[in-house]
């Protein structure tokens, strides 16, 4: 179990798989083990690295101010540690907005970008419904259960239609989500940060070739926020996941990993 030391805190990160290195960032409230969907079929062509951010899983978790642009020197920090470089970036939700903070400092560090479920934020994002953003923030307050809390956001993450016919599945995701729940004052820590970001007015300084990824039927981090992420960053390439959700590896993992090795594949 790999731990680095940066940024004040223990960072814990994984390697999976031989070849050309590939970091996957996570986002909101969710450990390196919610990448479960995407790793097997990633792995298998790439040197994944995998890691907790700062307040969850088994990374530390100060009780401070946390921002994207401190998340991202986290993931700068474990490059160091996993001895790389330069790799291909792919994050997704909160875990794209570090990604995108990290290619913007450190362009030399990021070989690829791929952009999942996210948005750059600031003025210019398209905002959930008052209702989803309420979930959300009454989240931190929640005395509820992680369990009971990960069923009510639900209805939030997935698509509706998937979420009636494929409930065993969602409750597959639940499981390994609420392992080893976030800790209230550490979700309120991650959306606060997520609140401030704001990269806009930088996309167009992104240089390196990127993927965006969103699912048109995403209540939480809306369509239209990808599509100014595609539009804003020179020549990315868009792909639409039709009908999915926020938590678009579950409701269309394969159509998507194999969207991903082939981008990667070309770089």
């Amino acid at each position: 179990m790999p731990i680095t030391n940066a940024n004040g805190i223990e960072l814990y990160y994984e390697i999976h798989g031989q070849g050309e290195p590939l970091l996957l960032i996570m986002g909101l409230s969710l450990d390196s083990q919610s990448w479960f969907r995407s790793l097997p079929a990633l792995s298998e062509q790439y040197k994944v690295i995998i890691f907790d951010n700062r307040g969850v899983g088994r990374s530390g978790k100060p009780n401070t101010p946390y921002s994207i642009e401190l998340m991202a020197e986290d993931a700068r920090a474990v490059l160091d540690a996993a001895g790389v470089d330069a790799a291909h970036v792919y994050g997704i939700s909160m875990g794209g907005m570090i990604a995108q903070r990290l290619v913007l400092k450190y362009p030399e560090r990021v070989k690829s970008l791929i952009l999942g479920c996210t948005t750059s934020g600031g003025d210019n994002h398209v905002q959930p419904s008052p209702e989803v953003s309420m979930h959300m923030v009454s989240r931190g307050a929640a005395t509820a259960t992680p369990e009971e809390v990960a069923w009510a956001t639900a209805p939030i993450i997935y698509s509706q239609s998937f979420l009636e016919e494929h409930r065993d599945v969602v409750a597959e995701d639940i499981k390994v989500r609420t392992a080893n729940p976030i800790l209230p004052y550490a979700y309120m820590l991650q959306l606060q940060a997520c609140l401030a970001h704001d990269t806009y007015l930088e996309l167009d300084q992104i240089k390196v070739p990127a993927l965006v990824i969103h699912g048109d039927a995403d209540r939480l981090v809306p369509y239209e926020n990808g599509v100014t992420l595609a539009e804003k960053i020179p020549n990315a390439e868009f792909l639409t996941v039709r009908g999915a959700g926020h938590i678009y590896p579950t409701e269309q993992g394969e159509l998507v990993n194999t969207r991903v090795i082939e981008f990667l594949k070309k770089k």
